[in-house]
């Protein structure tokens, strides 16, 4: 497991962590009957810095990206690959409709 993604593992429970603290201190203020429902700090605070955290291992862990040119697509492939389409060869067509006499063989007696 490389570095980034255990990075991205640790800030992802972090974040799970202060959601649920969140959801706890939120059930208690309720209880006591208090009506402010704001947030304490520091689990914003968890909750930020986890996501910059999560944010940053994500982009670290992606490794290298691609070009997306179309010459360095077609680089890839040969001439041959990029001109035979099988999809498009038809071998029922209209022929044997135009000239009958070409598309049934004479029979030999």
């Amino acid at each position: 497991m490389s570095a980034a993604k255990g990075l991205a593992a640790a800030a992802f429970l972090s974040m799970l962590h202060s959601g649920y603290s969140a959801r706890e201190y939120l059930l208690y203020s309720k209880s006591i009957g208090r009506q402010d429902h704001s947030l304490p700090s520091d689990i914003v605070l968890e909750c930020l810095v986890s996501l910059a955290v999560m944010t940053v291992a994500l982009v670290l862990g992606v490794g290298s990206l691609k070009p997306i040119s179309y010459e360095a697509e077609m680089k890839r492939y040969s001439v041959d690959g990029v001109f035979s389409r099988p999809s498009f060869q038809v071998f029922n067509h209209r022929g044997r409709f135009l000239r009958p006499a070409a598309a049934q063989p004479a029979l030999a007696e």
